[in-house]
């Protein structure tokens, strides 16, 4: 061999040697991945049970007027009970329907039962506090019931049913399942003719009530 000839294979071997370890990095750098990476897929939050129930009562001082009343009216004291059924609209709005009892005396009558059954509405301004305004509107009669002409009711009885309500309170414990809320409620009832069990009867009665007490809260379980 000579020297050219052991000049130029040095030469080739050392190309070699230098674009071998190139081919091999572009081969694998341009080989498709078999795997690709999977999409994170995060589970939905648990859904809390919408079903809201409220219960409680506390001291009421109702004030009963008509058409031929003083017109400070006649006030008493009583007792107030209500009961709220309903779902969770929003973390911000409840709603739900209410049943509410408390009594109220009208001159010489004894203290007559009013019953209210209301739609009502609960909104709480801010998430991080108990706070809460509620409002509502349905019918609210006295005695036994609204006169008919398709039955006959026992007196005391009334001829209308208007009723709202509204009022404010503080919810404690807001987000767990059982709570406790300190409320104060307004509750009017436009109850038209009133007749008393005696036989009077007592026009354009108008009845306001202001319940100041405390309420269990009662909130679904998770589903």
């Amino acid at each position: 061999m000579t020297g050219r000839q052991l000049f130029a294979g040095v030469t080739v071997g050392a190309l070699l040697s230098v674009a071998a370890p190139a081919t091999a990095g572009a081969q694998l750098g341009a080989a498709p991945t078999d795997t690709q990476t999977a999409p994170q897929i995060t589970a939905p939050p648990a859904i809390q049970s919408k079903l809201w129930i409220v219960g409680g009562g506390g001291f009421s001082m109702a004030r009963a007027g008509c058409a031929t009343c003083d017109r400070s009216g006649d006030f008493s004291n009583s007792r107030g009970f209500f009961v709220d059924v309903g779902g969770r609209v929003s973390p911000r709005v409840d709603f739900g329907v209410e049943l509410m009892f408390v009594s109220a005396r009208l001159e010489t009558v004894e203290p007559i039962l009013t019953t209210f059954i209301l739609g009502v509405a609960q909104f709480r301004p801010w998430l991080d506090r108990g706070l809460y305004l509620r409002a509502g509107m349905g019918v609210g009669f006295a005695g036994n019931g609204i006169a008919s002409p398709f039955f006959e009711l026992k007196p005391p009885k009334s001829t209308n049913a208007l009723g709202v309500t509204y009022g404010l309170g503080w919810v404690f414990m807001r987000e767990r399942r059982w709570g406790v809320q300190a409320n104060w409620q307004h509750h009017i009832a436009a109850i038209g003719e009133l007749e008393t069990d005696a036989g009077l009867t007592i026009k354009n009665v108008v009845g306001n009530y202001w319940t100041s007490g405390i309420a269990i809260v009662y909130r679904g379980p998770k589903r």
